[in-house]
């Protein structure tokens, strides 16, 4: 029986033994969190999502290697992030859309035309920010920010220590506050 407060350990647990409906609580419990990470780390949302099923599929091969005092979710995205990593390595260019999903959100409520357009412009100059970024460093970033994992759930999946990982976001940001101040001054 699945029970929505099972946490993610316990259902790994039962993945481990080869309990297919725990697994597919696993996967609508963190489709939104990789479908959110992995297309903003390889800019190719058709590609992206083809490595969200390489990433289930790898946990699904390597579900009696998982431990389970680890964090499920450093787990999972450690995983997504060797398949990016791997993406990264292939000879073909990374081409990012920035208009087809823009990292911010549009101003809430009914904006006025000039309104959107400039949301929208300083969402793209932010994307193109993230996109700049070492890789590493945009790891971090996306984690962080848009996925809301902690500097120690990050520092696990990336196999660094949190000092690492702050270091990379404090790089990070003063690489994007210098690409963004003078865009957005011009805005």
């Amino acid at each position: 029986m699945e029970h929505p407060t099972e946490t993610d350990q316990t259902l790994m647990d039962r993945v481990a033994s080869g309990d297919r409906r725990a697994f597919d609580l696993l996967i609508r419990r963190h489709a939104n969190g990789l479908l959110t990470f992995i297309p903003r780390m390889i800019g190719d949302r058709h590609r992206a999502e083809e490595l969200f099923q390489e990433v289930f599929l790898a946990v699904w091969m390597q579900r009696r290697t998982y431990w389970l005092e680890h964090s499920f979710r450093s787990w999972l995205y450690g995983i997504a992030m060797n398949k990016c990593r791997a993406e990264f390595r292939k000879p073909h260019p990374v081409v990012i859309d920035f208009q087809a999903d823009p990292l911010l959100p549009l101003l809430a409520g009914d904006p006025t035309p000039a309104e959107t357009a400039l949301a929208s412009e300083r969402a793209a100059h932010v994307a193109r920010a993230v996109a700049a970024l070492p890789d590493q460093q945009r790891m971090v970033v996306v984690l962080r920010i848009w996925n809301g994992l902690s500097y120690g759930e990050i520092a696990e999946a990336m196999k660094k220590t949190q000092g690492t990982v702050r270091s990379h976001m404090f790089h990070a940001l003063a690489s994007m506050r210098r690409y963004l101040e003078p865009r957005m001054r011009e805005g």
